[in-house]
């Protein structure tokens, strides 16, 4: 029996792989998520600024300190100014070039004005340096004066307004202000020295003037008191009256409380107080238009039988107005009257009323006669200050010569000098 075989009839079989089985993935599973990377711990952060290598600035921060660190390259800082400079200069020489054909004429004769945009951008900056200079000057030496001043000792002016000089400010003493303990130990001689010169001039200024009368005559008539003493409160009513209605004081009923307070010796009390100043600055315009209409030669002046000094200081003591602050009032309003006719007799002088302007100077060598200032007094001073803003040198010299050809009085022809400004003390 005989075997055989063939690849036709007999089939091969070959040994294959298992494959798994694999679910289909469903809507409902989730992917898998990525784990993101550990974040690392960053213990520094830093930055960095740069503009354009002239300014760097770095800033670094960690959890311990921050710190800043600013650089500065100063080559290029110089360079870049030394550029900026020679460009501002080429830009000005550039603008002169264009400012010198500024206008011109065409063909037709008419005028054209031409200016490039540059040189007026370069006009326009110039102009606010310029102005950014002078602002800037003006404050160093605002600050340079504040702080000179605050070192030094600034004396400091006491001053009072003067309502008989229509509100104008007079410079009643000085204090001295040391800017520290030191120097007023290192000049404390000097300290005490200025201490009794202000003194003096204190008590100068608090003592009466010359003309004041030192006693008053009394009466030696046997009266009934009490009547005058109602005749005299009568009158002050009248006075108050009056003055509440808005009607002026009369000269009449000035010299009848003269007359009567001075026969009987009775005082009255005018209140307020400013109605009784108010009054006596009346009598003393009254008594002062009585001096003036006297003749210029006259040595003294009588009002109802008694001196104008002795009439005008008994009339304060009758109204219980102190010595003092009447010589003052009466100083302010000589003082008054002297710029007034000055001024005046300069007017008629350039006229050319010559003999007019000569009878307003004797005005000013009579008052000054009867009720002469104080030497080198504030009135007087005050008068030459206002004379000065209004005449000339030439112009006050020029009356102050016409007025020693006037008038003898030496006291007189001082008194007019201080006035005018022409006494230097």
């Amino acid at each position: 029996m005989n075997m055989t075989s063939s690849s036709s009839s007999s089939p091969r079989l070959f040994a294959t792989k298992p494959q798994l089985y694999k679910a289909p993935l469903s809507s409902f599973s989730t992917p898998k998520r990525r784990r993101s990377p550990a974040r690392r711990n960053r213990k520094s952060k830093d930055s960095t600024y740069s503009d354009g290598n002239l300014l760097t600035i770095t800033t670094s921060s960690s959890s311990e300190y921050e710190s800043l660190s600013l650089t500065l390259d100063v080559h290029r800082i110089s360079s870049l100014a030394t550029s900026r400079f020679k460009l501002f200069l080429d830009s000005g020489k550039d603008a002169v070039s264009d400012l010198q054909t500024l206008v011109s004429l065409d063909d037709n004769k008419r005028v054209v004005v031409t200016c490039r945009k540059s040189t007026m951008q370069f006009v326009g900056g110039v102009v606010l340096l310029g102005l950014v200079f002078g602002f800037a000057v003006r404050v160093l030496v605002r600050l340079g004066t504040a702080f000179k001043g605050g070192l030094q000792g600034r004396p400091k002016l006491v001053v009072r307004r003067d309502r008989s000089l229509g509100g104008k400010e007079v410079v009643v003493a000085v204090d001295n202000i040391r800017s520290s303990s030191s120097s007023i130990a290192s000049s404390g001689q000097a300290s005490r020295s200025n201490s009794v010169d202000r003194t003096l001039k204190l008590r100068a200024q608090n003592n009466l003037p010359k003309w004041w009368p030192a006693s008053l005559p009394k009466q030696s008539l046997e009266v009934d008191k009490e009547d005058y003493q109602r005749e005299a409160n009568r009158i002050v009513r009248a006075i108050v009256d009056n003055r509440t209605s808005g009607r002026d004081i009369t000269e009449n009923d000035i010299i009848q409380l003269r007359r009567v307070c001075r026969i009987a010796g009775v005082q009255v009390s005018i209140e307020p107080t400013n109605t009784r100043d108010s009054f006596y600055r009346t009598t003393v315009d009254f008594v002062l238009n009585a001096c003036s209409r006297a003749p210029w030669e006259s040595s003294s002046v009588e009002i109802c039988s008694e001196d104008a000094r002795e009439f005008i200081a008994g009339l304060a003591e009758n109204i219980g107005l102190a010595k003092i602050d009447a010589a003052r009032m009466v100083s302010a309003a000589v003082a008054a009257r002297t710029r007034s006719w000055f001024l005046q007799a300069w007017a008629l002088e350039i006229q050319g009323k010559h003999s007019e302007s000569v009878a307003e100077l004797s005005k000013i060598c009579l008052i000054h006669r009867i009720f002469p200032p104080e030497e080198y007094s504030a009135e007087m001073e005050m008068v030459a200050r206002g004379l000065e803003k209004l005449m000339k040198l030439e112009e006050r010299q020029s009356l102050m010569k016409t007025f020693v050809g006037m008038c003898c009085s030496e006291e007189s022809q001082k008194s007019a000098a201080e006035a005018l400004g022409l006494v230097h003390s």
